[in-house]
């Protein structure tokens, strides 16, 4: 049994999808525990709420896009498109999260350090 390129792709564009998943899933949990400063945890929380809310047209448009490109590929005999939906929306959740996380880390820490809260 052997594996044309075009299905390894597409394999790896559906591992990609799965894998981004799992990150989305695994982060709105994470976001919910609270170790050690809790008021640091909670400015952490407020700003990545803040941060997403202020976003919310790019993260509907990364939507749209990953939506569109999975329907596209269904539609059409281009199954190509279900491969680029996974690394898009893989590519695209990395882009996201990093903008996030770096107004975040802007805004959240003061520079006292953590064990001065």
């Amino acid at each position: 049994m052997s594996i044309s390129l075009s299905s390894a792709m597409i394999y790896f564009g559906c591992v990609c999808l799965l894998i981004s998943i799992m990150i989305l899933v695994a982060q709105h949990k994470t976001d919910k525990k609270v170790d050690g400063n809790k008021a640091l945890n909670d400015r952490i929380i407020f700003y990545k709420n803040k941060w997403q809310k202020d976003h919310v047209r790019l993260i509907f448009f990364a939507t749209v896009v990953v939506v569109g490109l999975v329907l596209f590929g269904v539609f059409t005999d281009i199954i190509a498109f279900i491969y680029l939906s996974g690394v898009a929306f893989l590519g695209l959740y990395i882009y996201i999260y990093n903008k996030m996380m770096i107004y975040v880390e802007a805004h959240a820490f003061d520079g006292k350090g953590v064990e001065n809260n």
